[in-house]
């Protein structure tokens, strides 16, 4: 079990909150959905009764309406997700009984997970899963199944998984990590943060690049200017990358962020912080180069405040901006960019689930950046805490 979930508080609660909320799907009895590009896929997490589930929906954006689909065959919480080769893949995480090395993998055009889940070569839980610019999967470090880091890194090509040679510069958990997208440094990945020394001790602001060419690790030139886990990395146009919040040593979050250059390795800190301390928040790149940040809470301890808070980091000016507040109060969220549906939707940002009250929520909500306004969409099917989205290519 993560520090995250150690540190939650484990009310459970009743309700009754959209057609299931706080029911499993019944893999026996599933018709497949087939959905459409510009569709945003949601599946597993928590349930409501904190259970690692694999329930899996569809929001659409025509009709802004949530729809059924099927089951992972293996429950995912706090699984990465990516899309890779039009496929996509939903990998490790808890299940209900320990950390999964399961990777399932769904095919938009038969709206089904494959029959049997793919297998890592290690079992990995917070760890960081990016595609790479040839469409293959990195997956590196993450904590074993007695929270050990992992200094271990293997690759996703075609149908099956491969332990990379080369091992990171040092084992990292909750770290967080993202492909660059320009400068020297394009299609390489930066991995930054996390904990060498188990969950309850957020140590490290040391950060490496993966070279996909090479397949070796290399440590950046300067080191954050905090140690932050299970901060957020957002890839920025040009080729660098924001980091935002996290936790200290203490538990607790952090409301300051950093950026990476990838033309002199080193980190710069943002012009000015973040409205509020912030982990397990969402960050997400818009369409004008500019990322939401939404959510999280302010630390992991008992005394914990979700958040329905949100701001704007804009790298041109280097400035968070304050947003009107969400209609919910969430961390462990997700947040994706509609893209591809031919709606007015395009390019506002779904929010869904993730954790209030003691327990996963079933609720979603709609960012238009033009309005710079939070709208709630109808509830979920299901609860989703600690849960992953796609956007259906």
């Amino acid at each position: 079990m993560s520090i995250k979930s150690v540190f939650r508080t484990c009310l459970v609660v009743t309700l009754t909150v959209g057609a299931c909320a706080g029911v499993s799907q019944a893999k026996s009895k599933c018709v497949p959905h087939v959905p459409k590009a510009g569709d945003v896929l949601v599946t597993g997490g928590e349930d409501i009764n904190e259970n690692a589930t694999g329930n899996t929906e569809f929001f659409d954006p025509g009709t802004g309406t949530w729809l059924t689909g099927c089951p992972t065959k293996s429950a995912h919480d706090e699984a990465q997700i990516v899309v890779a080769g039009g496929r996509i893949l939903v990998i490790g995480g808890e299940t209900a009984k320990a950390h999964s090395k399961a990777t399932d993998i769904y095919s938009p055009s038969t709206g089904k997970f494959a029959k049997k889940s793919k297998s890592m070569k290690a079992v990995r839980e917070d760890f960081v899963a990016v595609t790479l610019n040839d469409g293959s999967v990195l997956a590196v470090g993450g904590f074993d199944s007695s929270e050990n880091p992992l200094d271990t890194a293997e690759q996703f090509k075609g149908s099956s998984w491969k332990l990379l040679s080369k091992k990171t510069t040092v084992g990292r958990g909750a770290h967080c990590g993202a492909v660059m997208t320009g400068g020297s440094q394009t299609g390489q990945v930066l991995i930054a943060g996390g904990t060498s020394s188990g969950e309850s001790s957020p140590n490290l602001d040391s950060a490496e690049v993966f070279d996909p060419a090479t397949g070796a690790f290399t440590a950046t030139n300067g080191n954050m200017n905090f140690a932050r886990a299970y901060a957020v990395a957002t890839a920025l146009p040009g080729g660098k990358v924001l980091i935002t919040g996290g936790i200290d040593s203490s538990l607790n979050a952090r409301d300051t962020a950093e950026v990476y250059d990838p033309s002199t390795g080193d980190f710069t800190l943002t012009k000015n912080n973040m409205s509020s301390g912030r982990v397990d928040h969402s960050a997400t790149l818009l369409p004008d180069g500019t990322v939401l940040i939404a959510g999280g809470e302010t630390s992991y301890l008992a005394a914990t405040t979700k958040l329905n808070t949100a701001e704007i980091y804009d790298p041109g000016t280097g400035m968070f901006t304050t947003l009107p507040t969400m209609n919910d109060h969430r961390d462990d969220n997700t947040a994706t960019v509609i893209a591809g549906s031919g709606t007015a939707l395009d390019g506002q940002v779904l929010i869904e689930g993730g954790f209030f009250g003691g327990h996963a929520e079933s609720s979603a909500e709609i960012y238009d950046p033009a309005m710079q306004k939070f709208t709630s969409t109808g509830s979920m099917n299901f609860a989703h805490g600690e849960a992953s989205a796609a956007l259906i290519p």
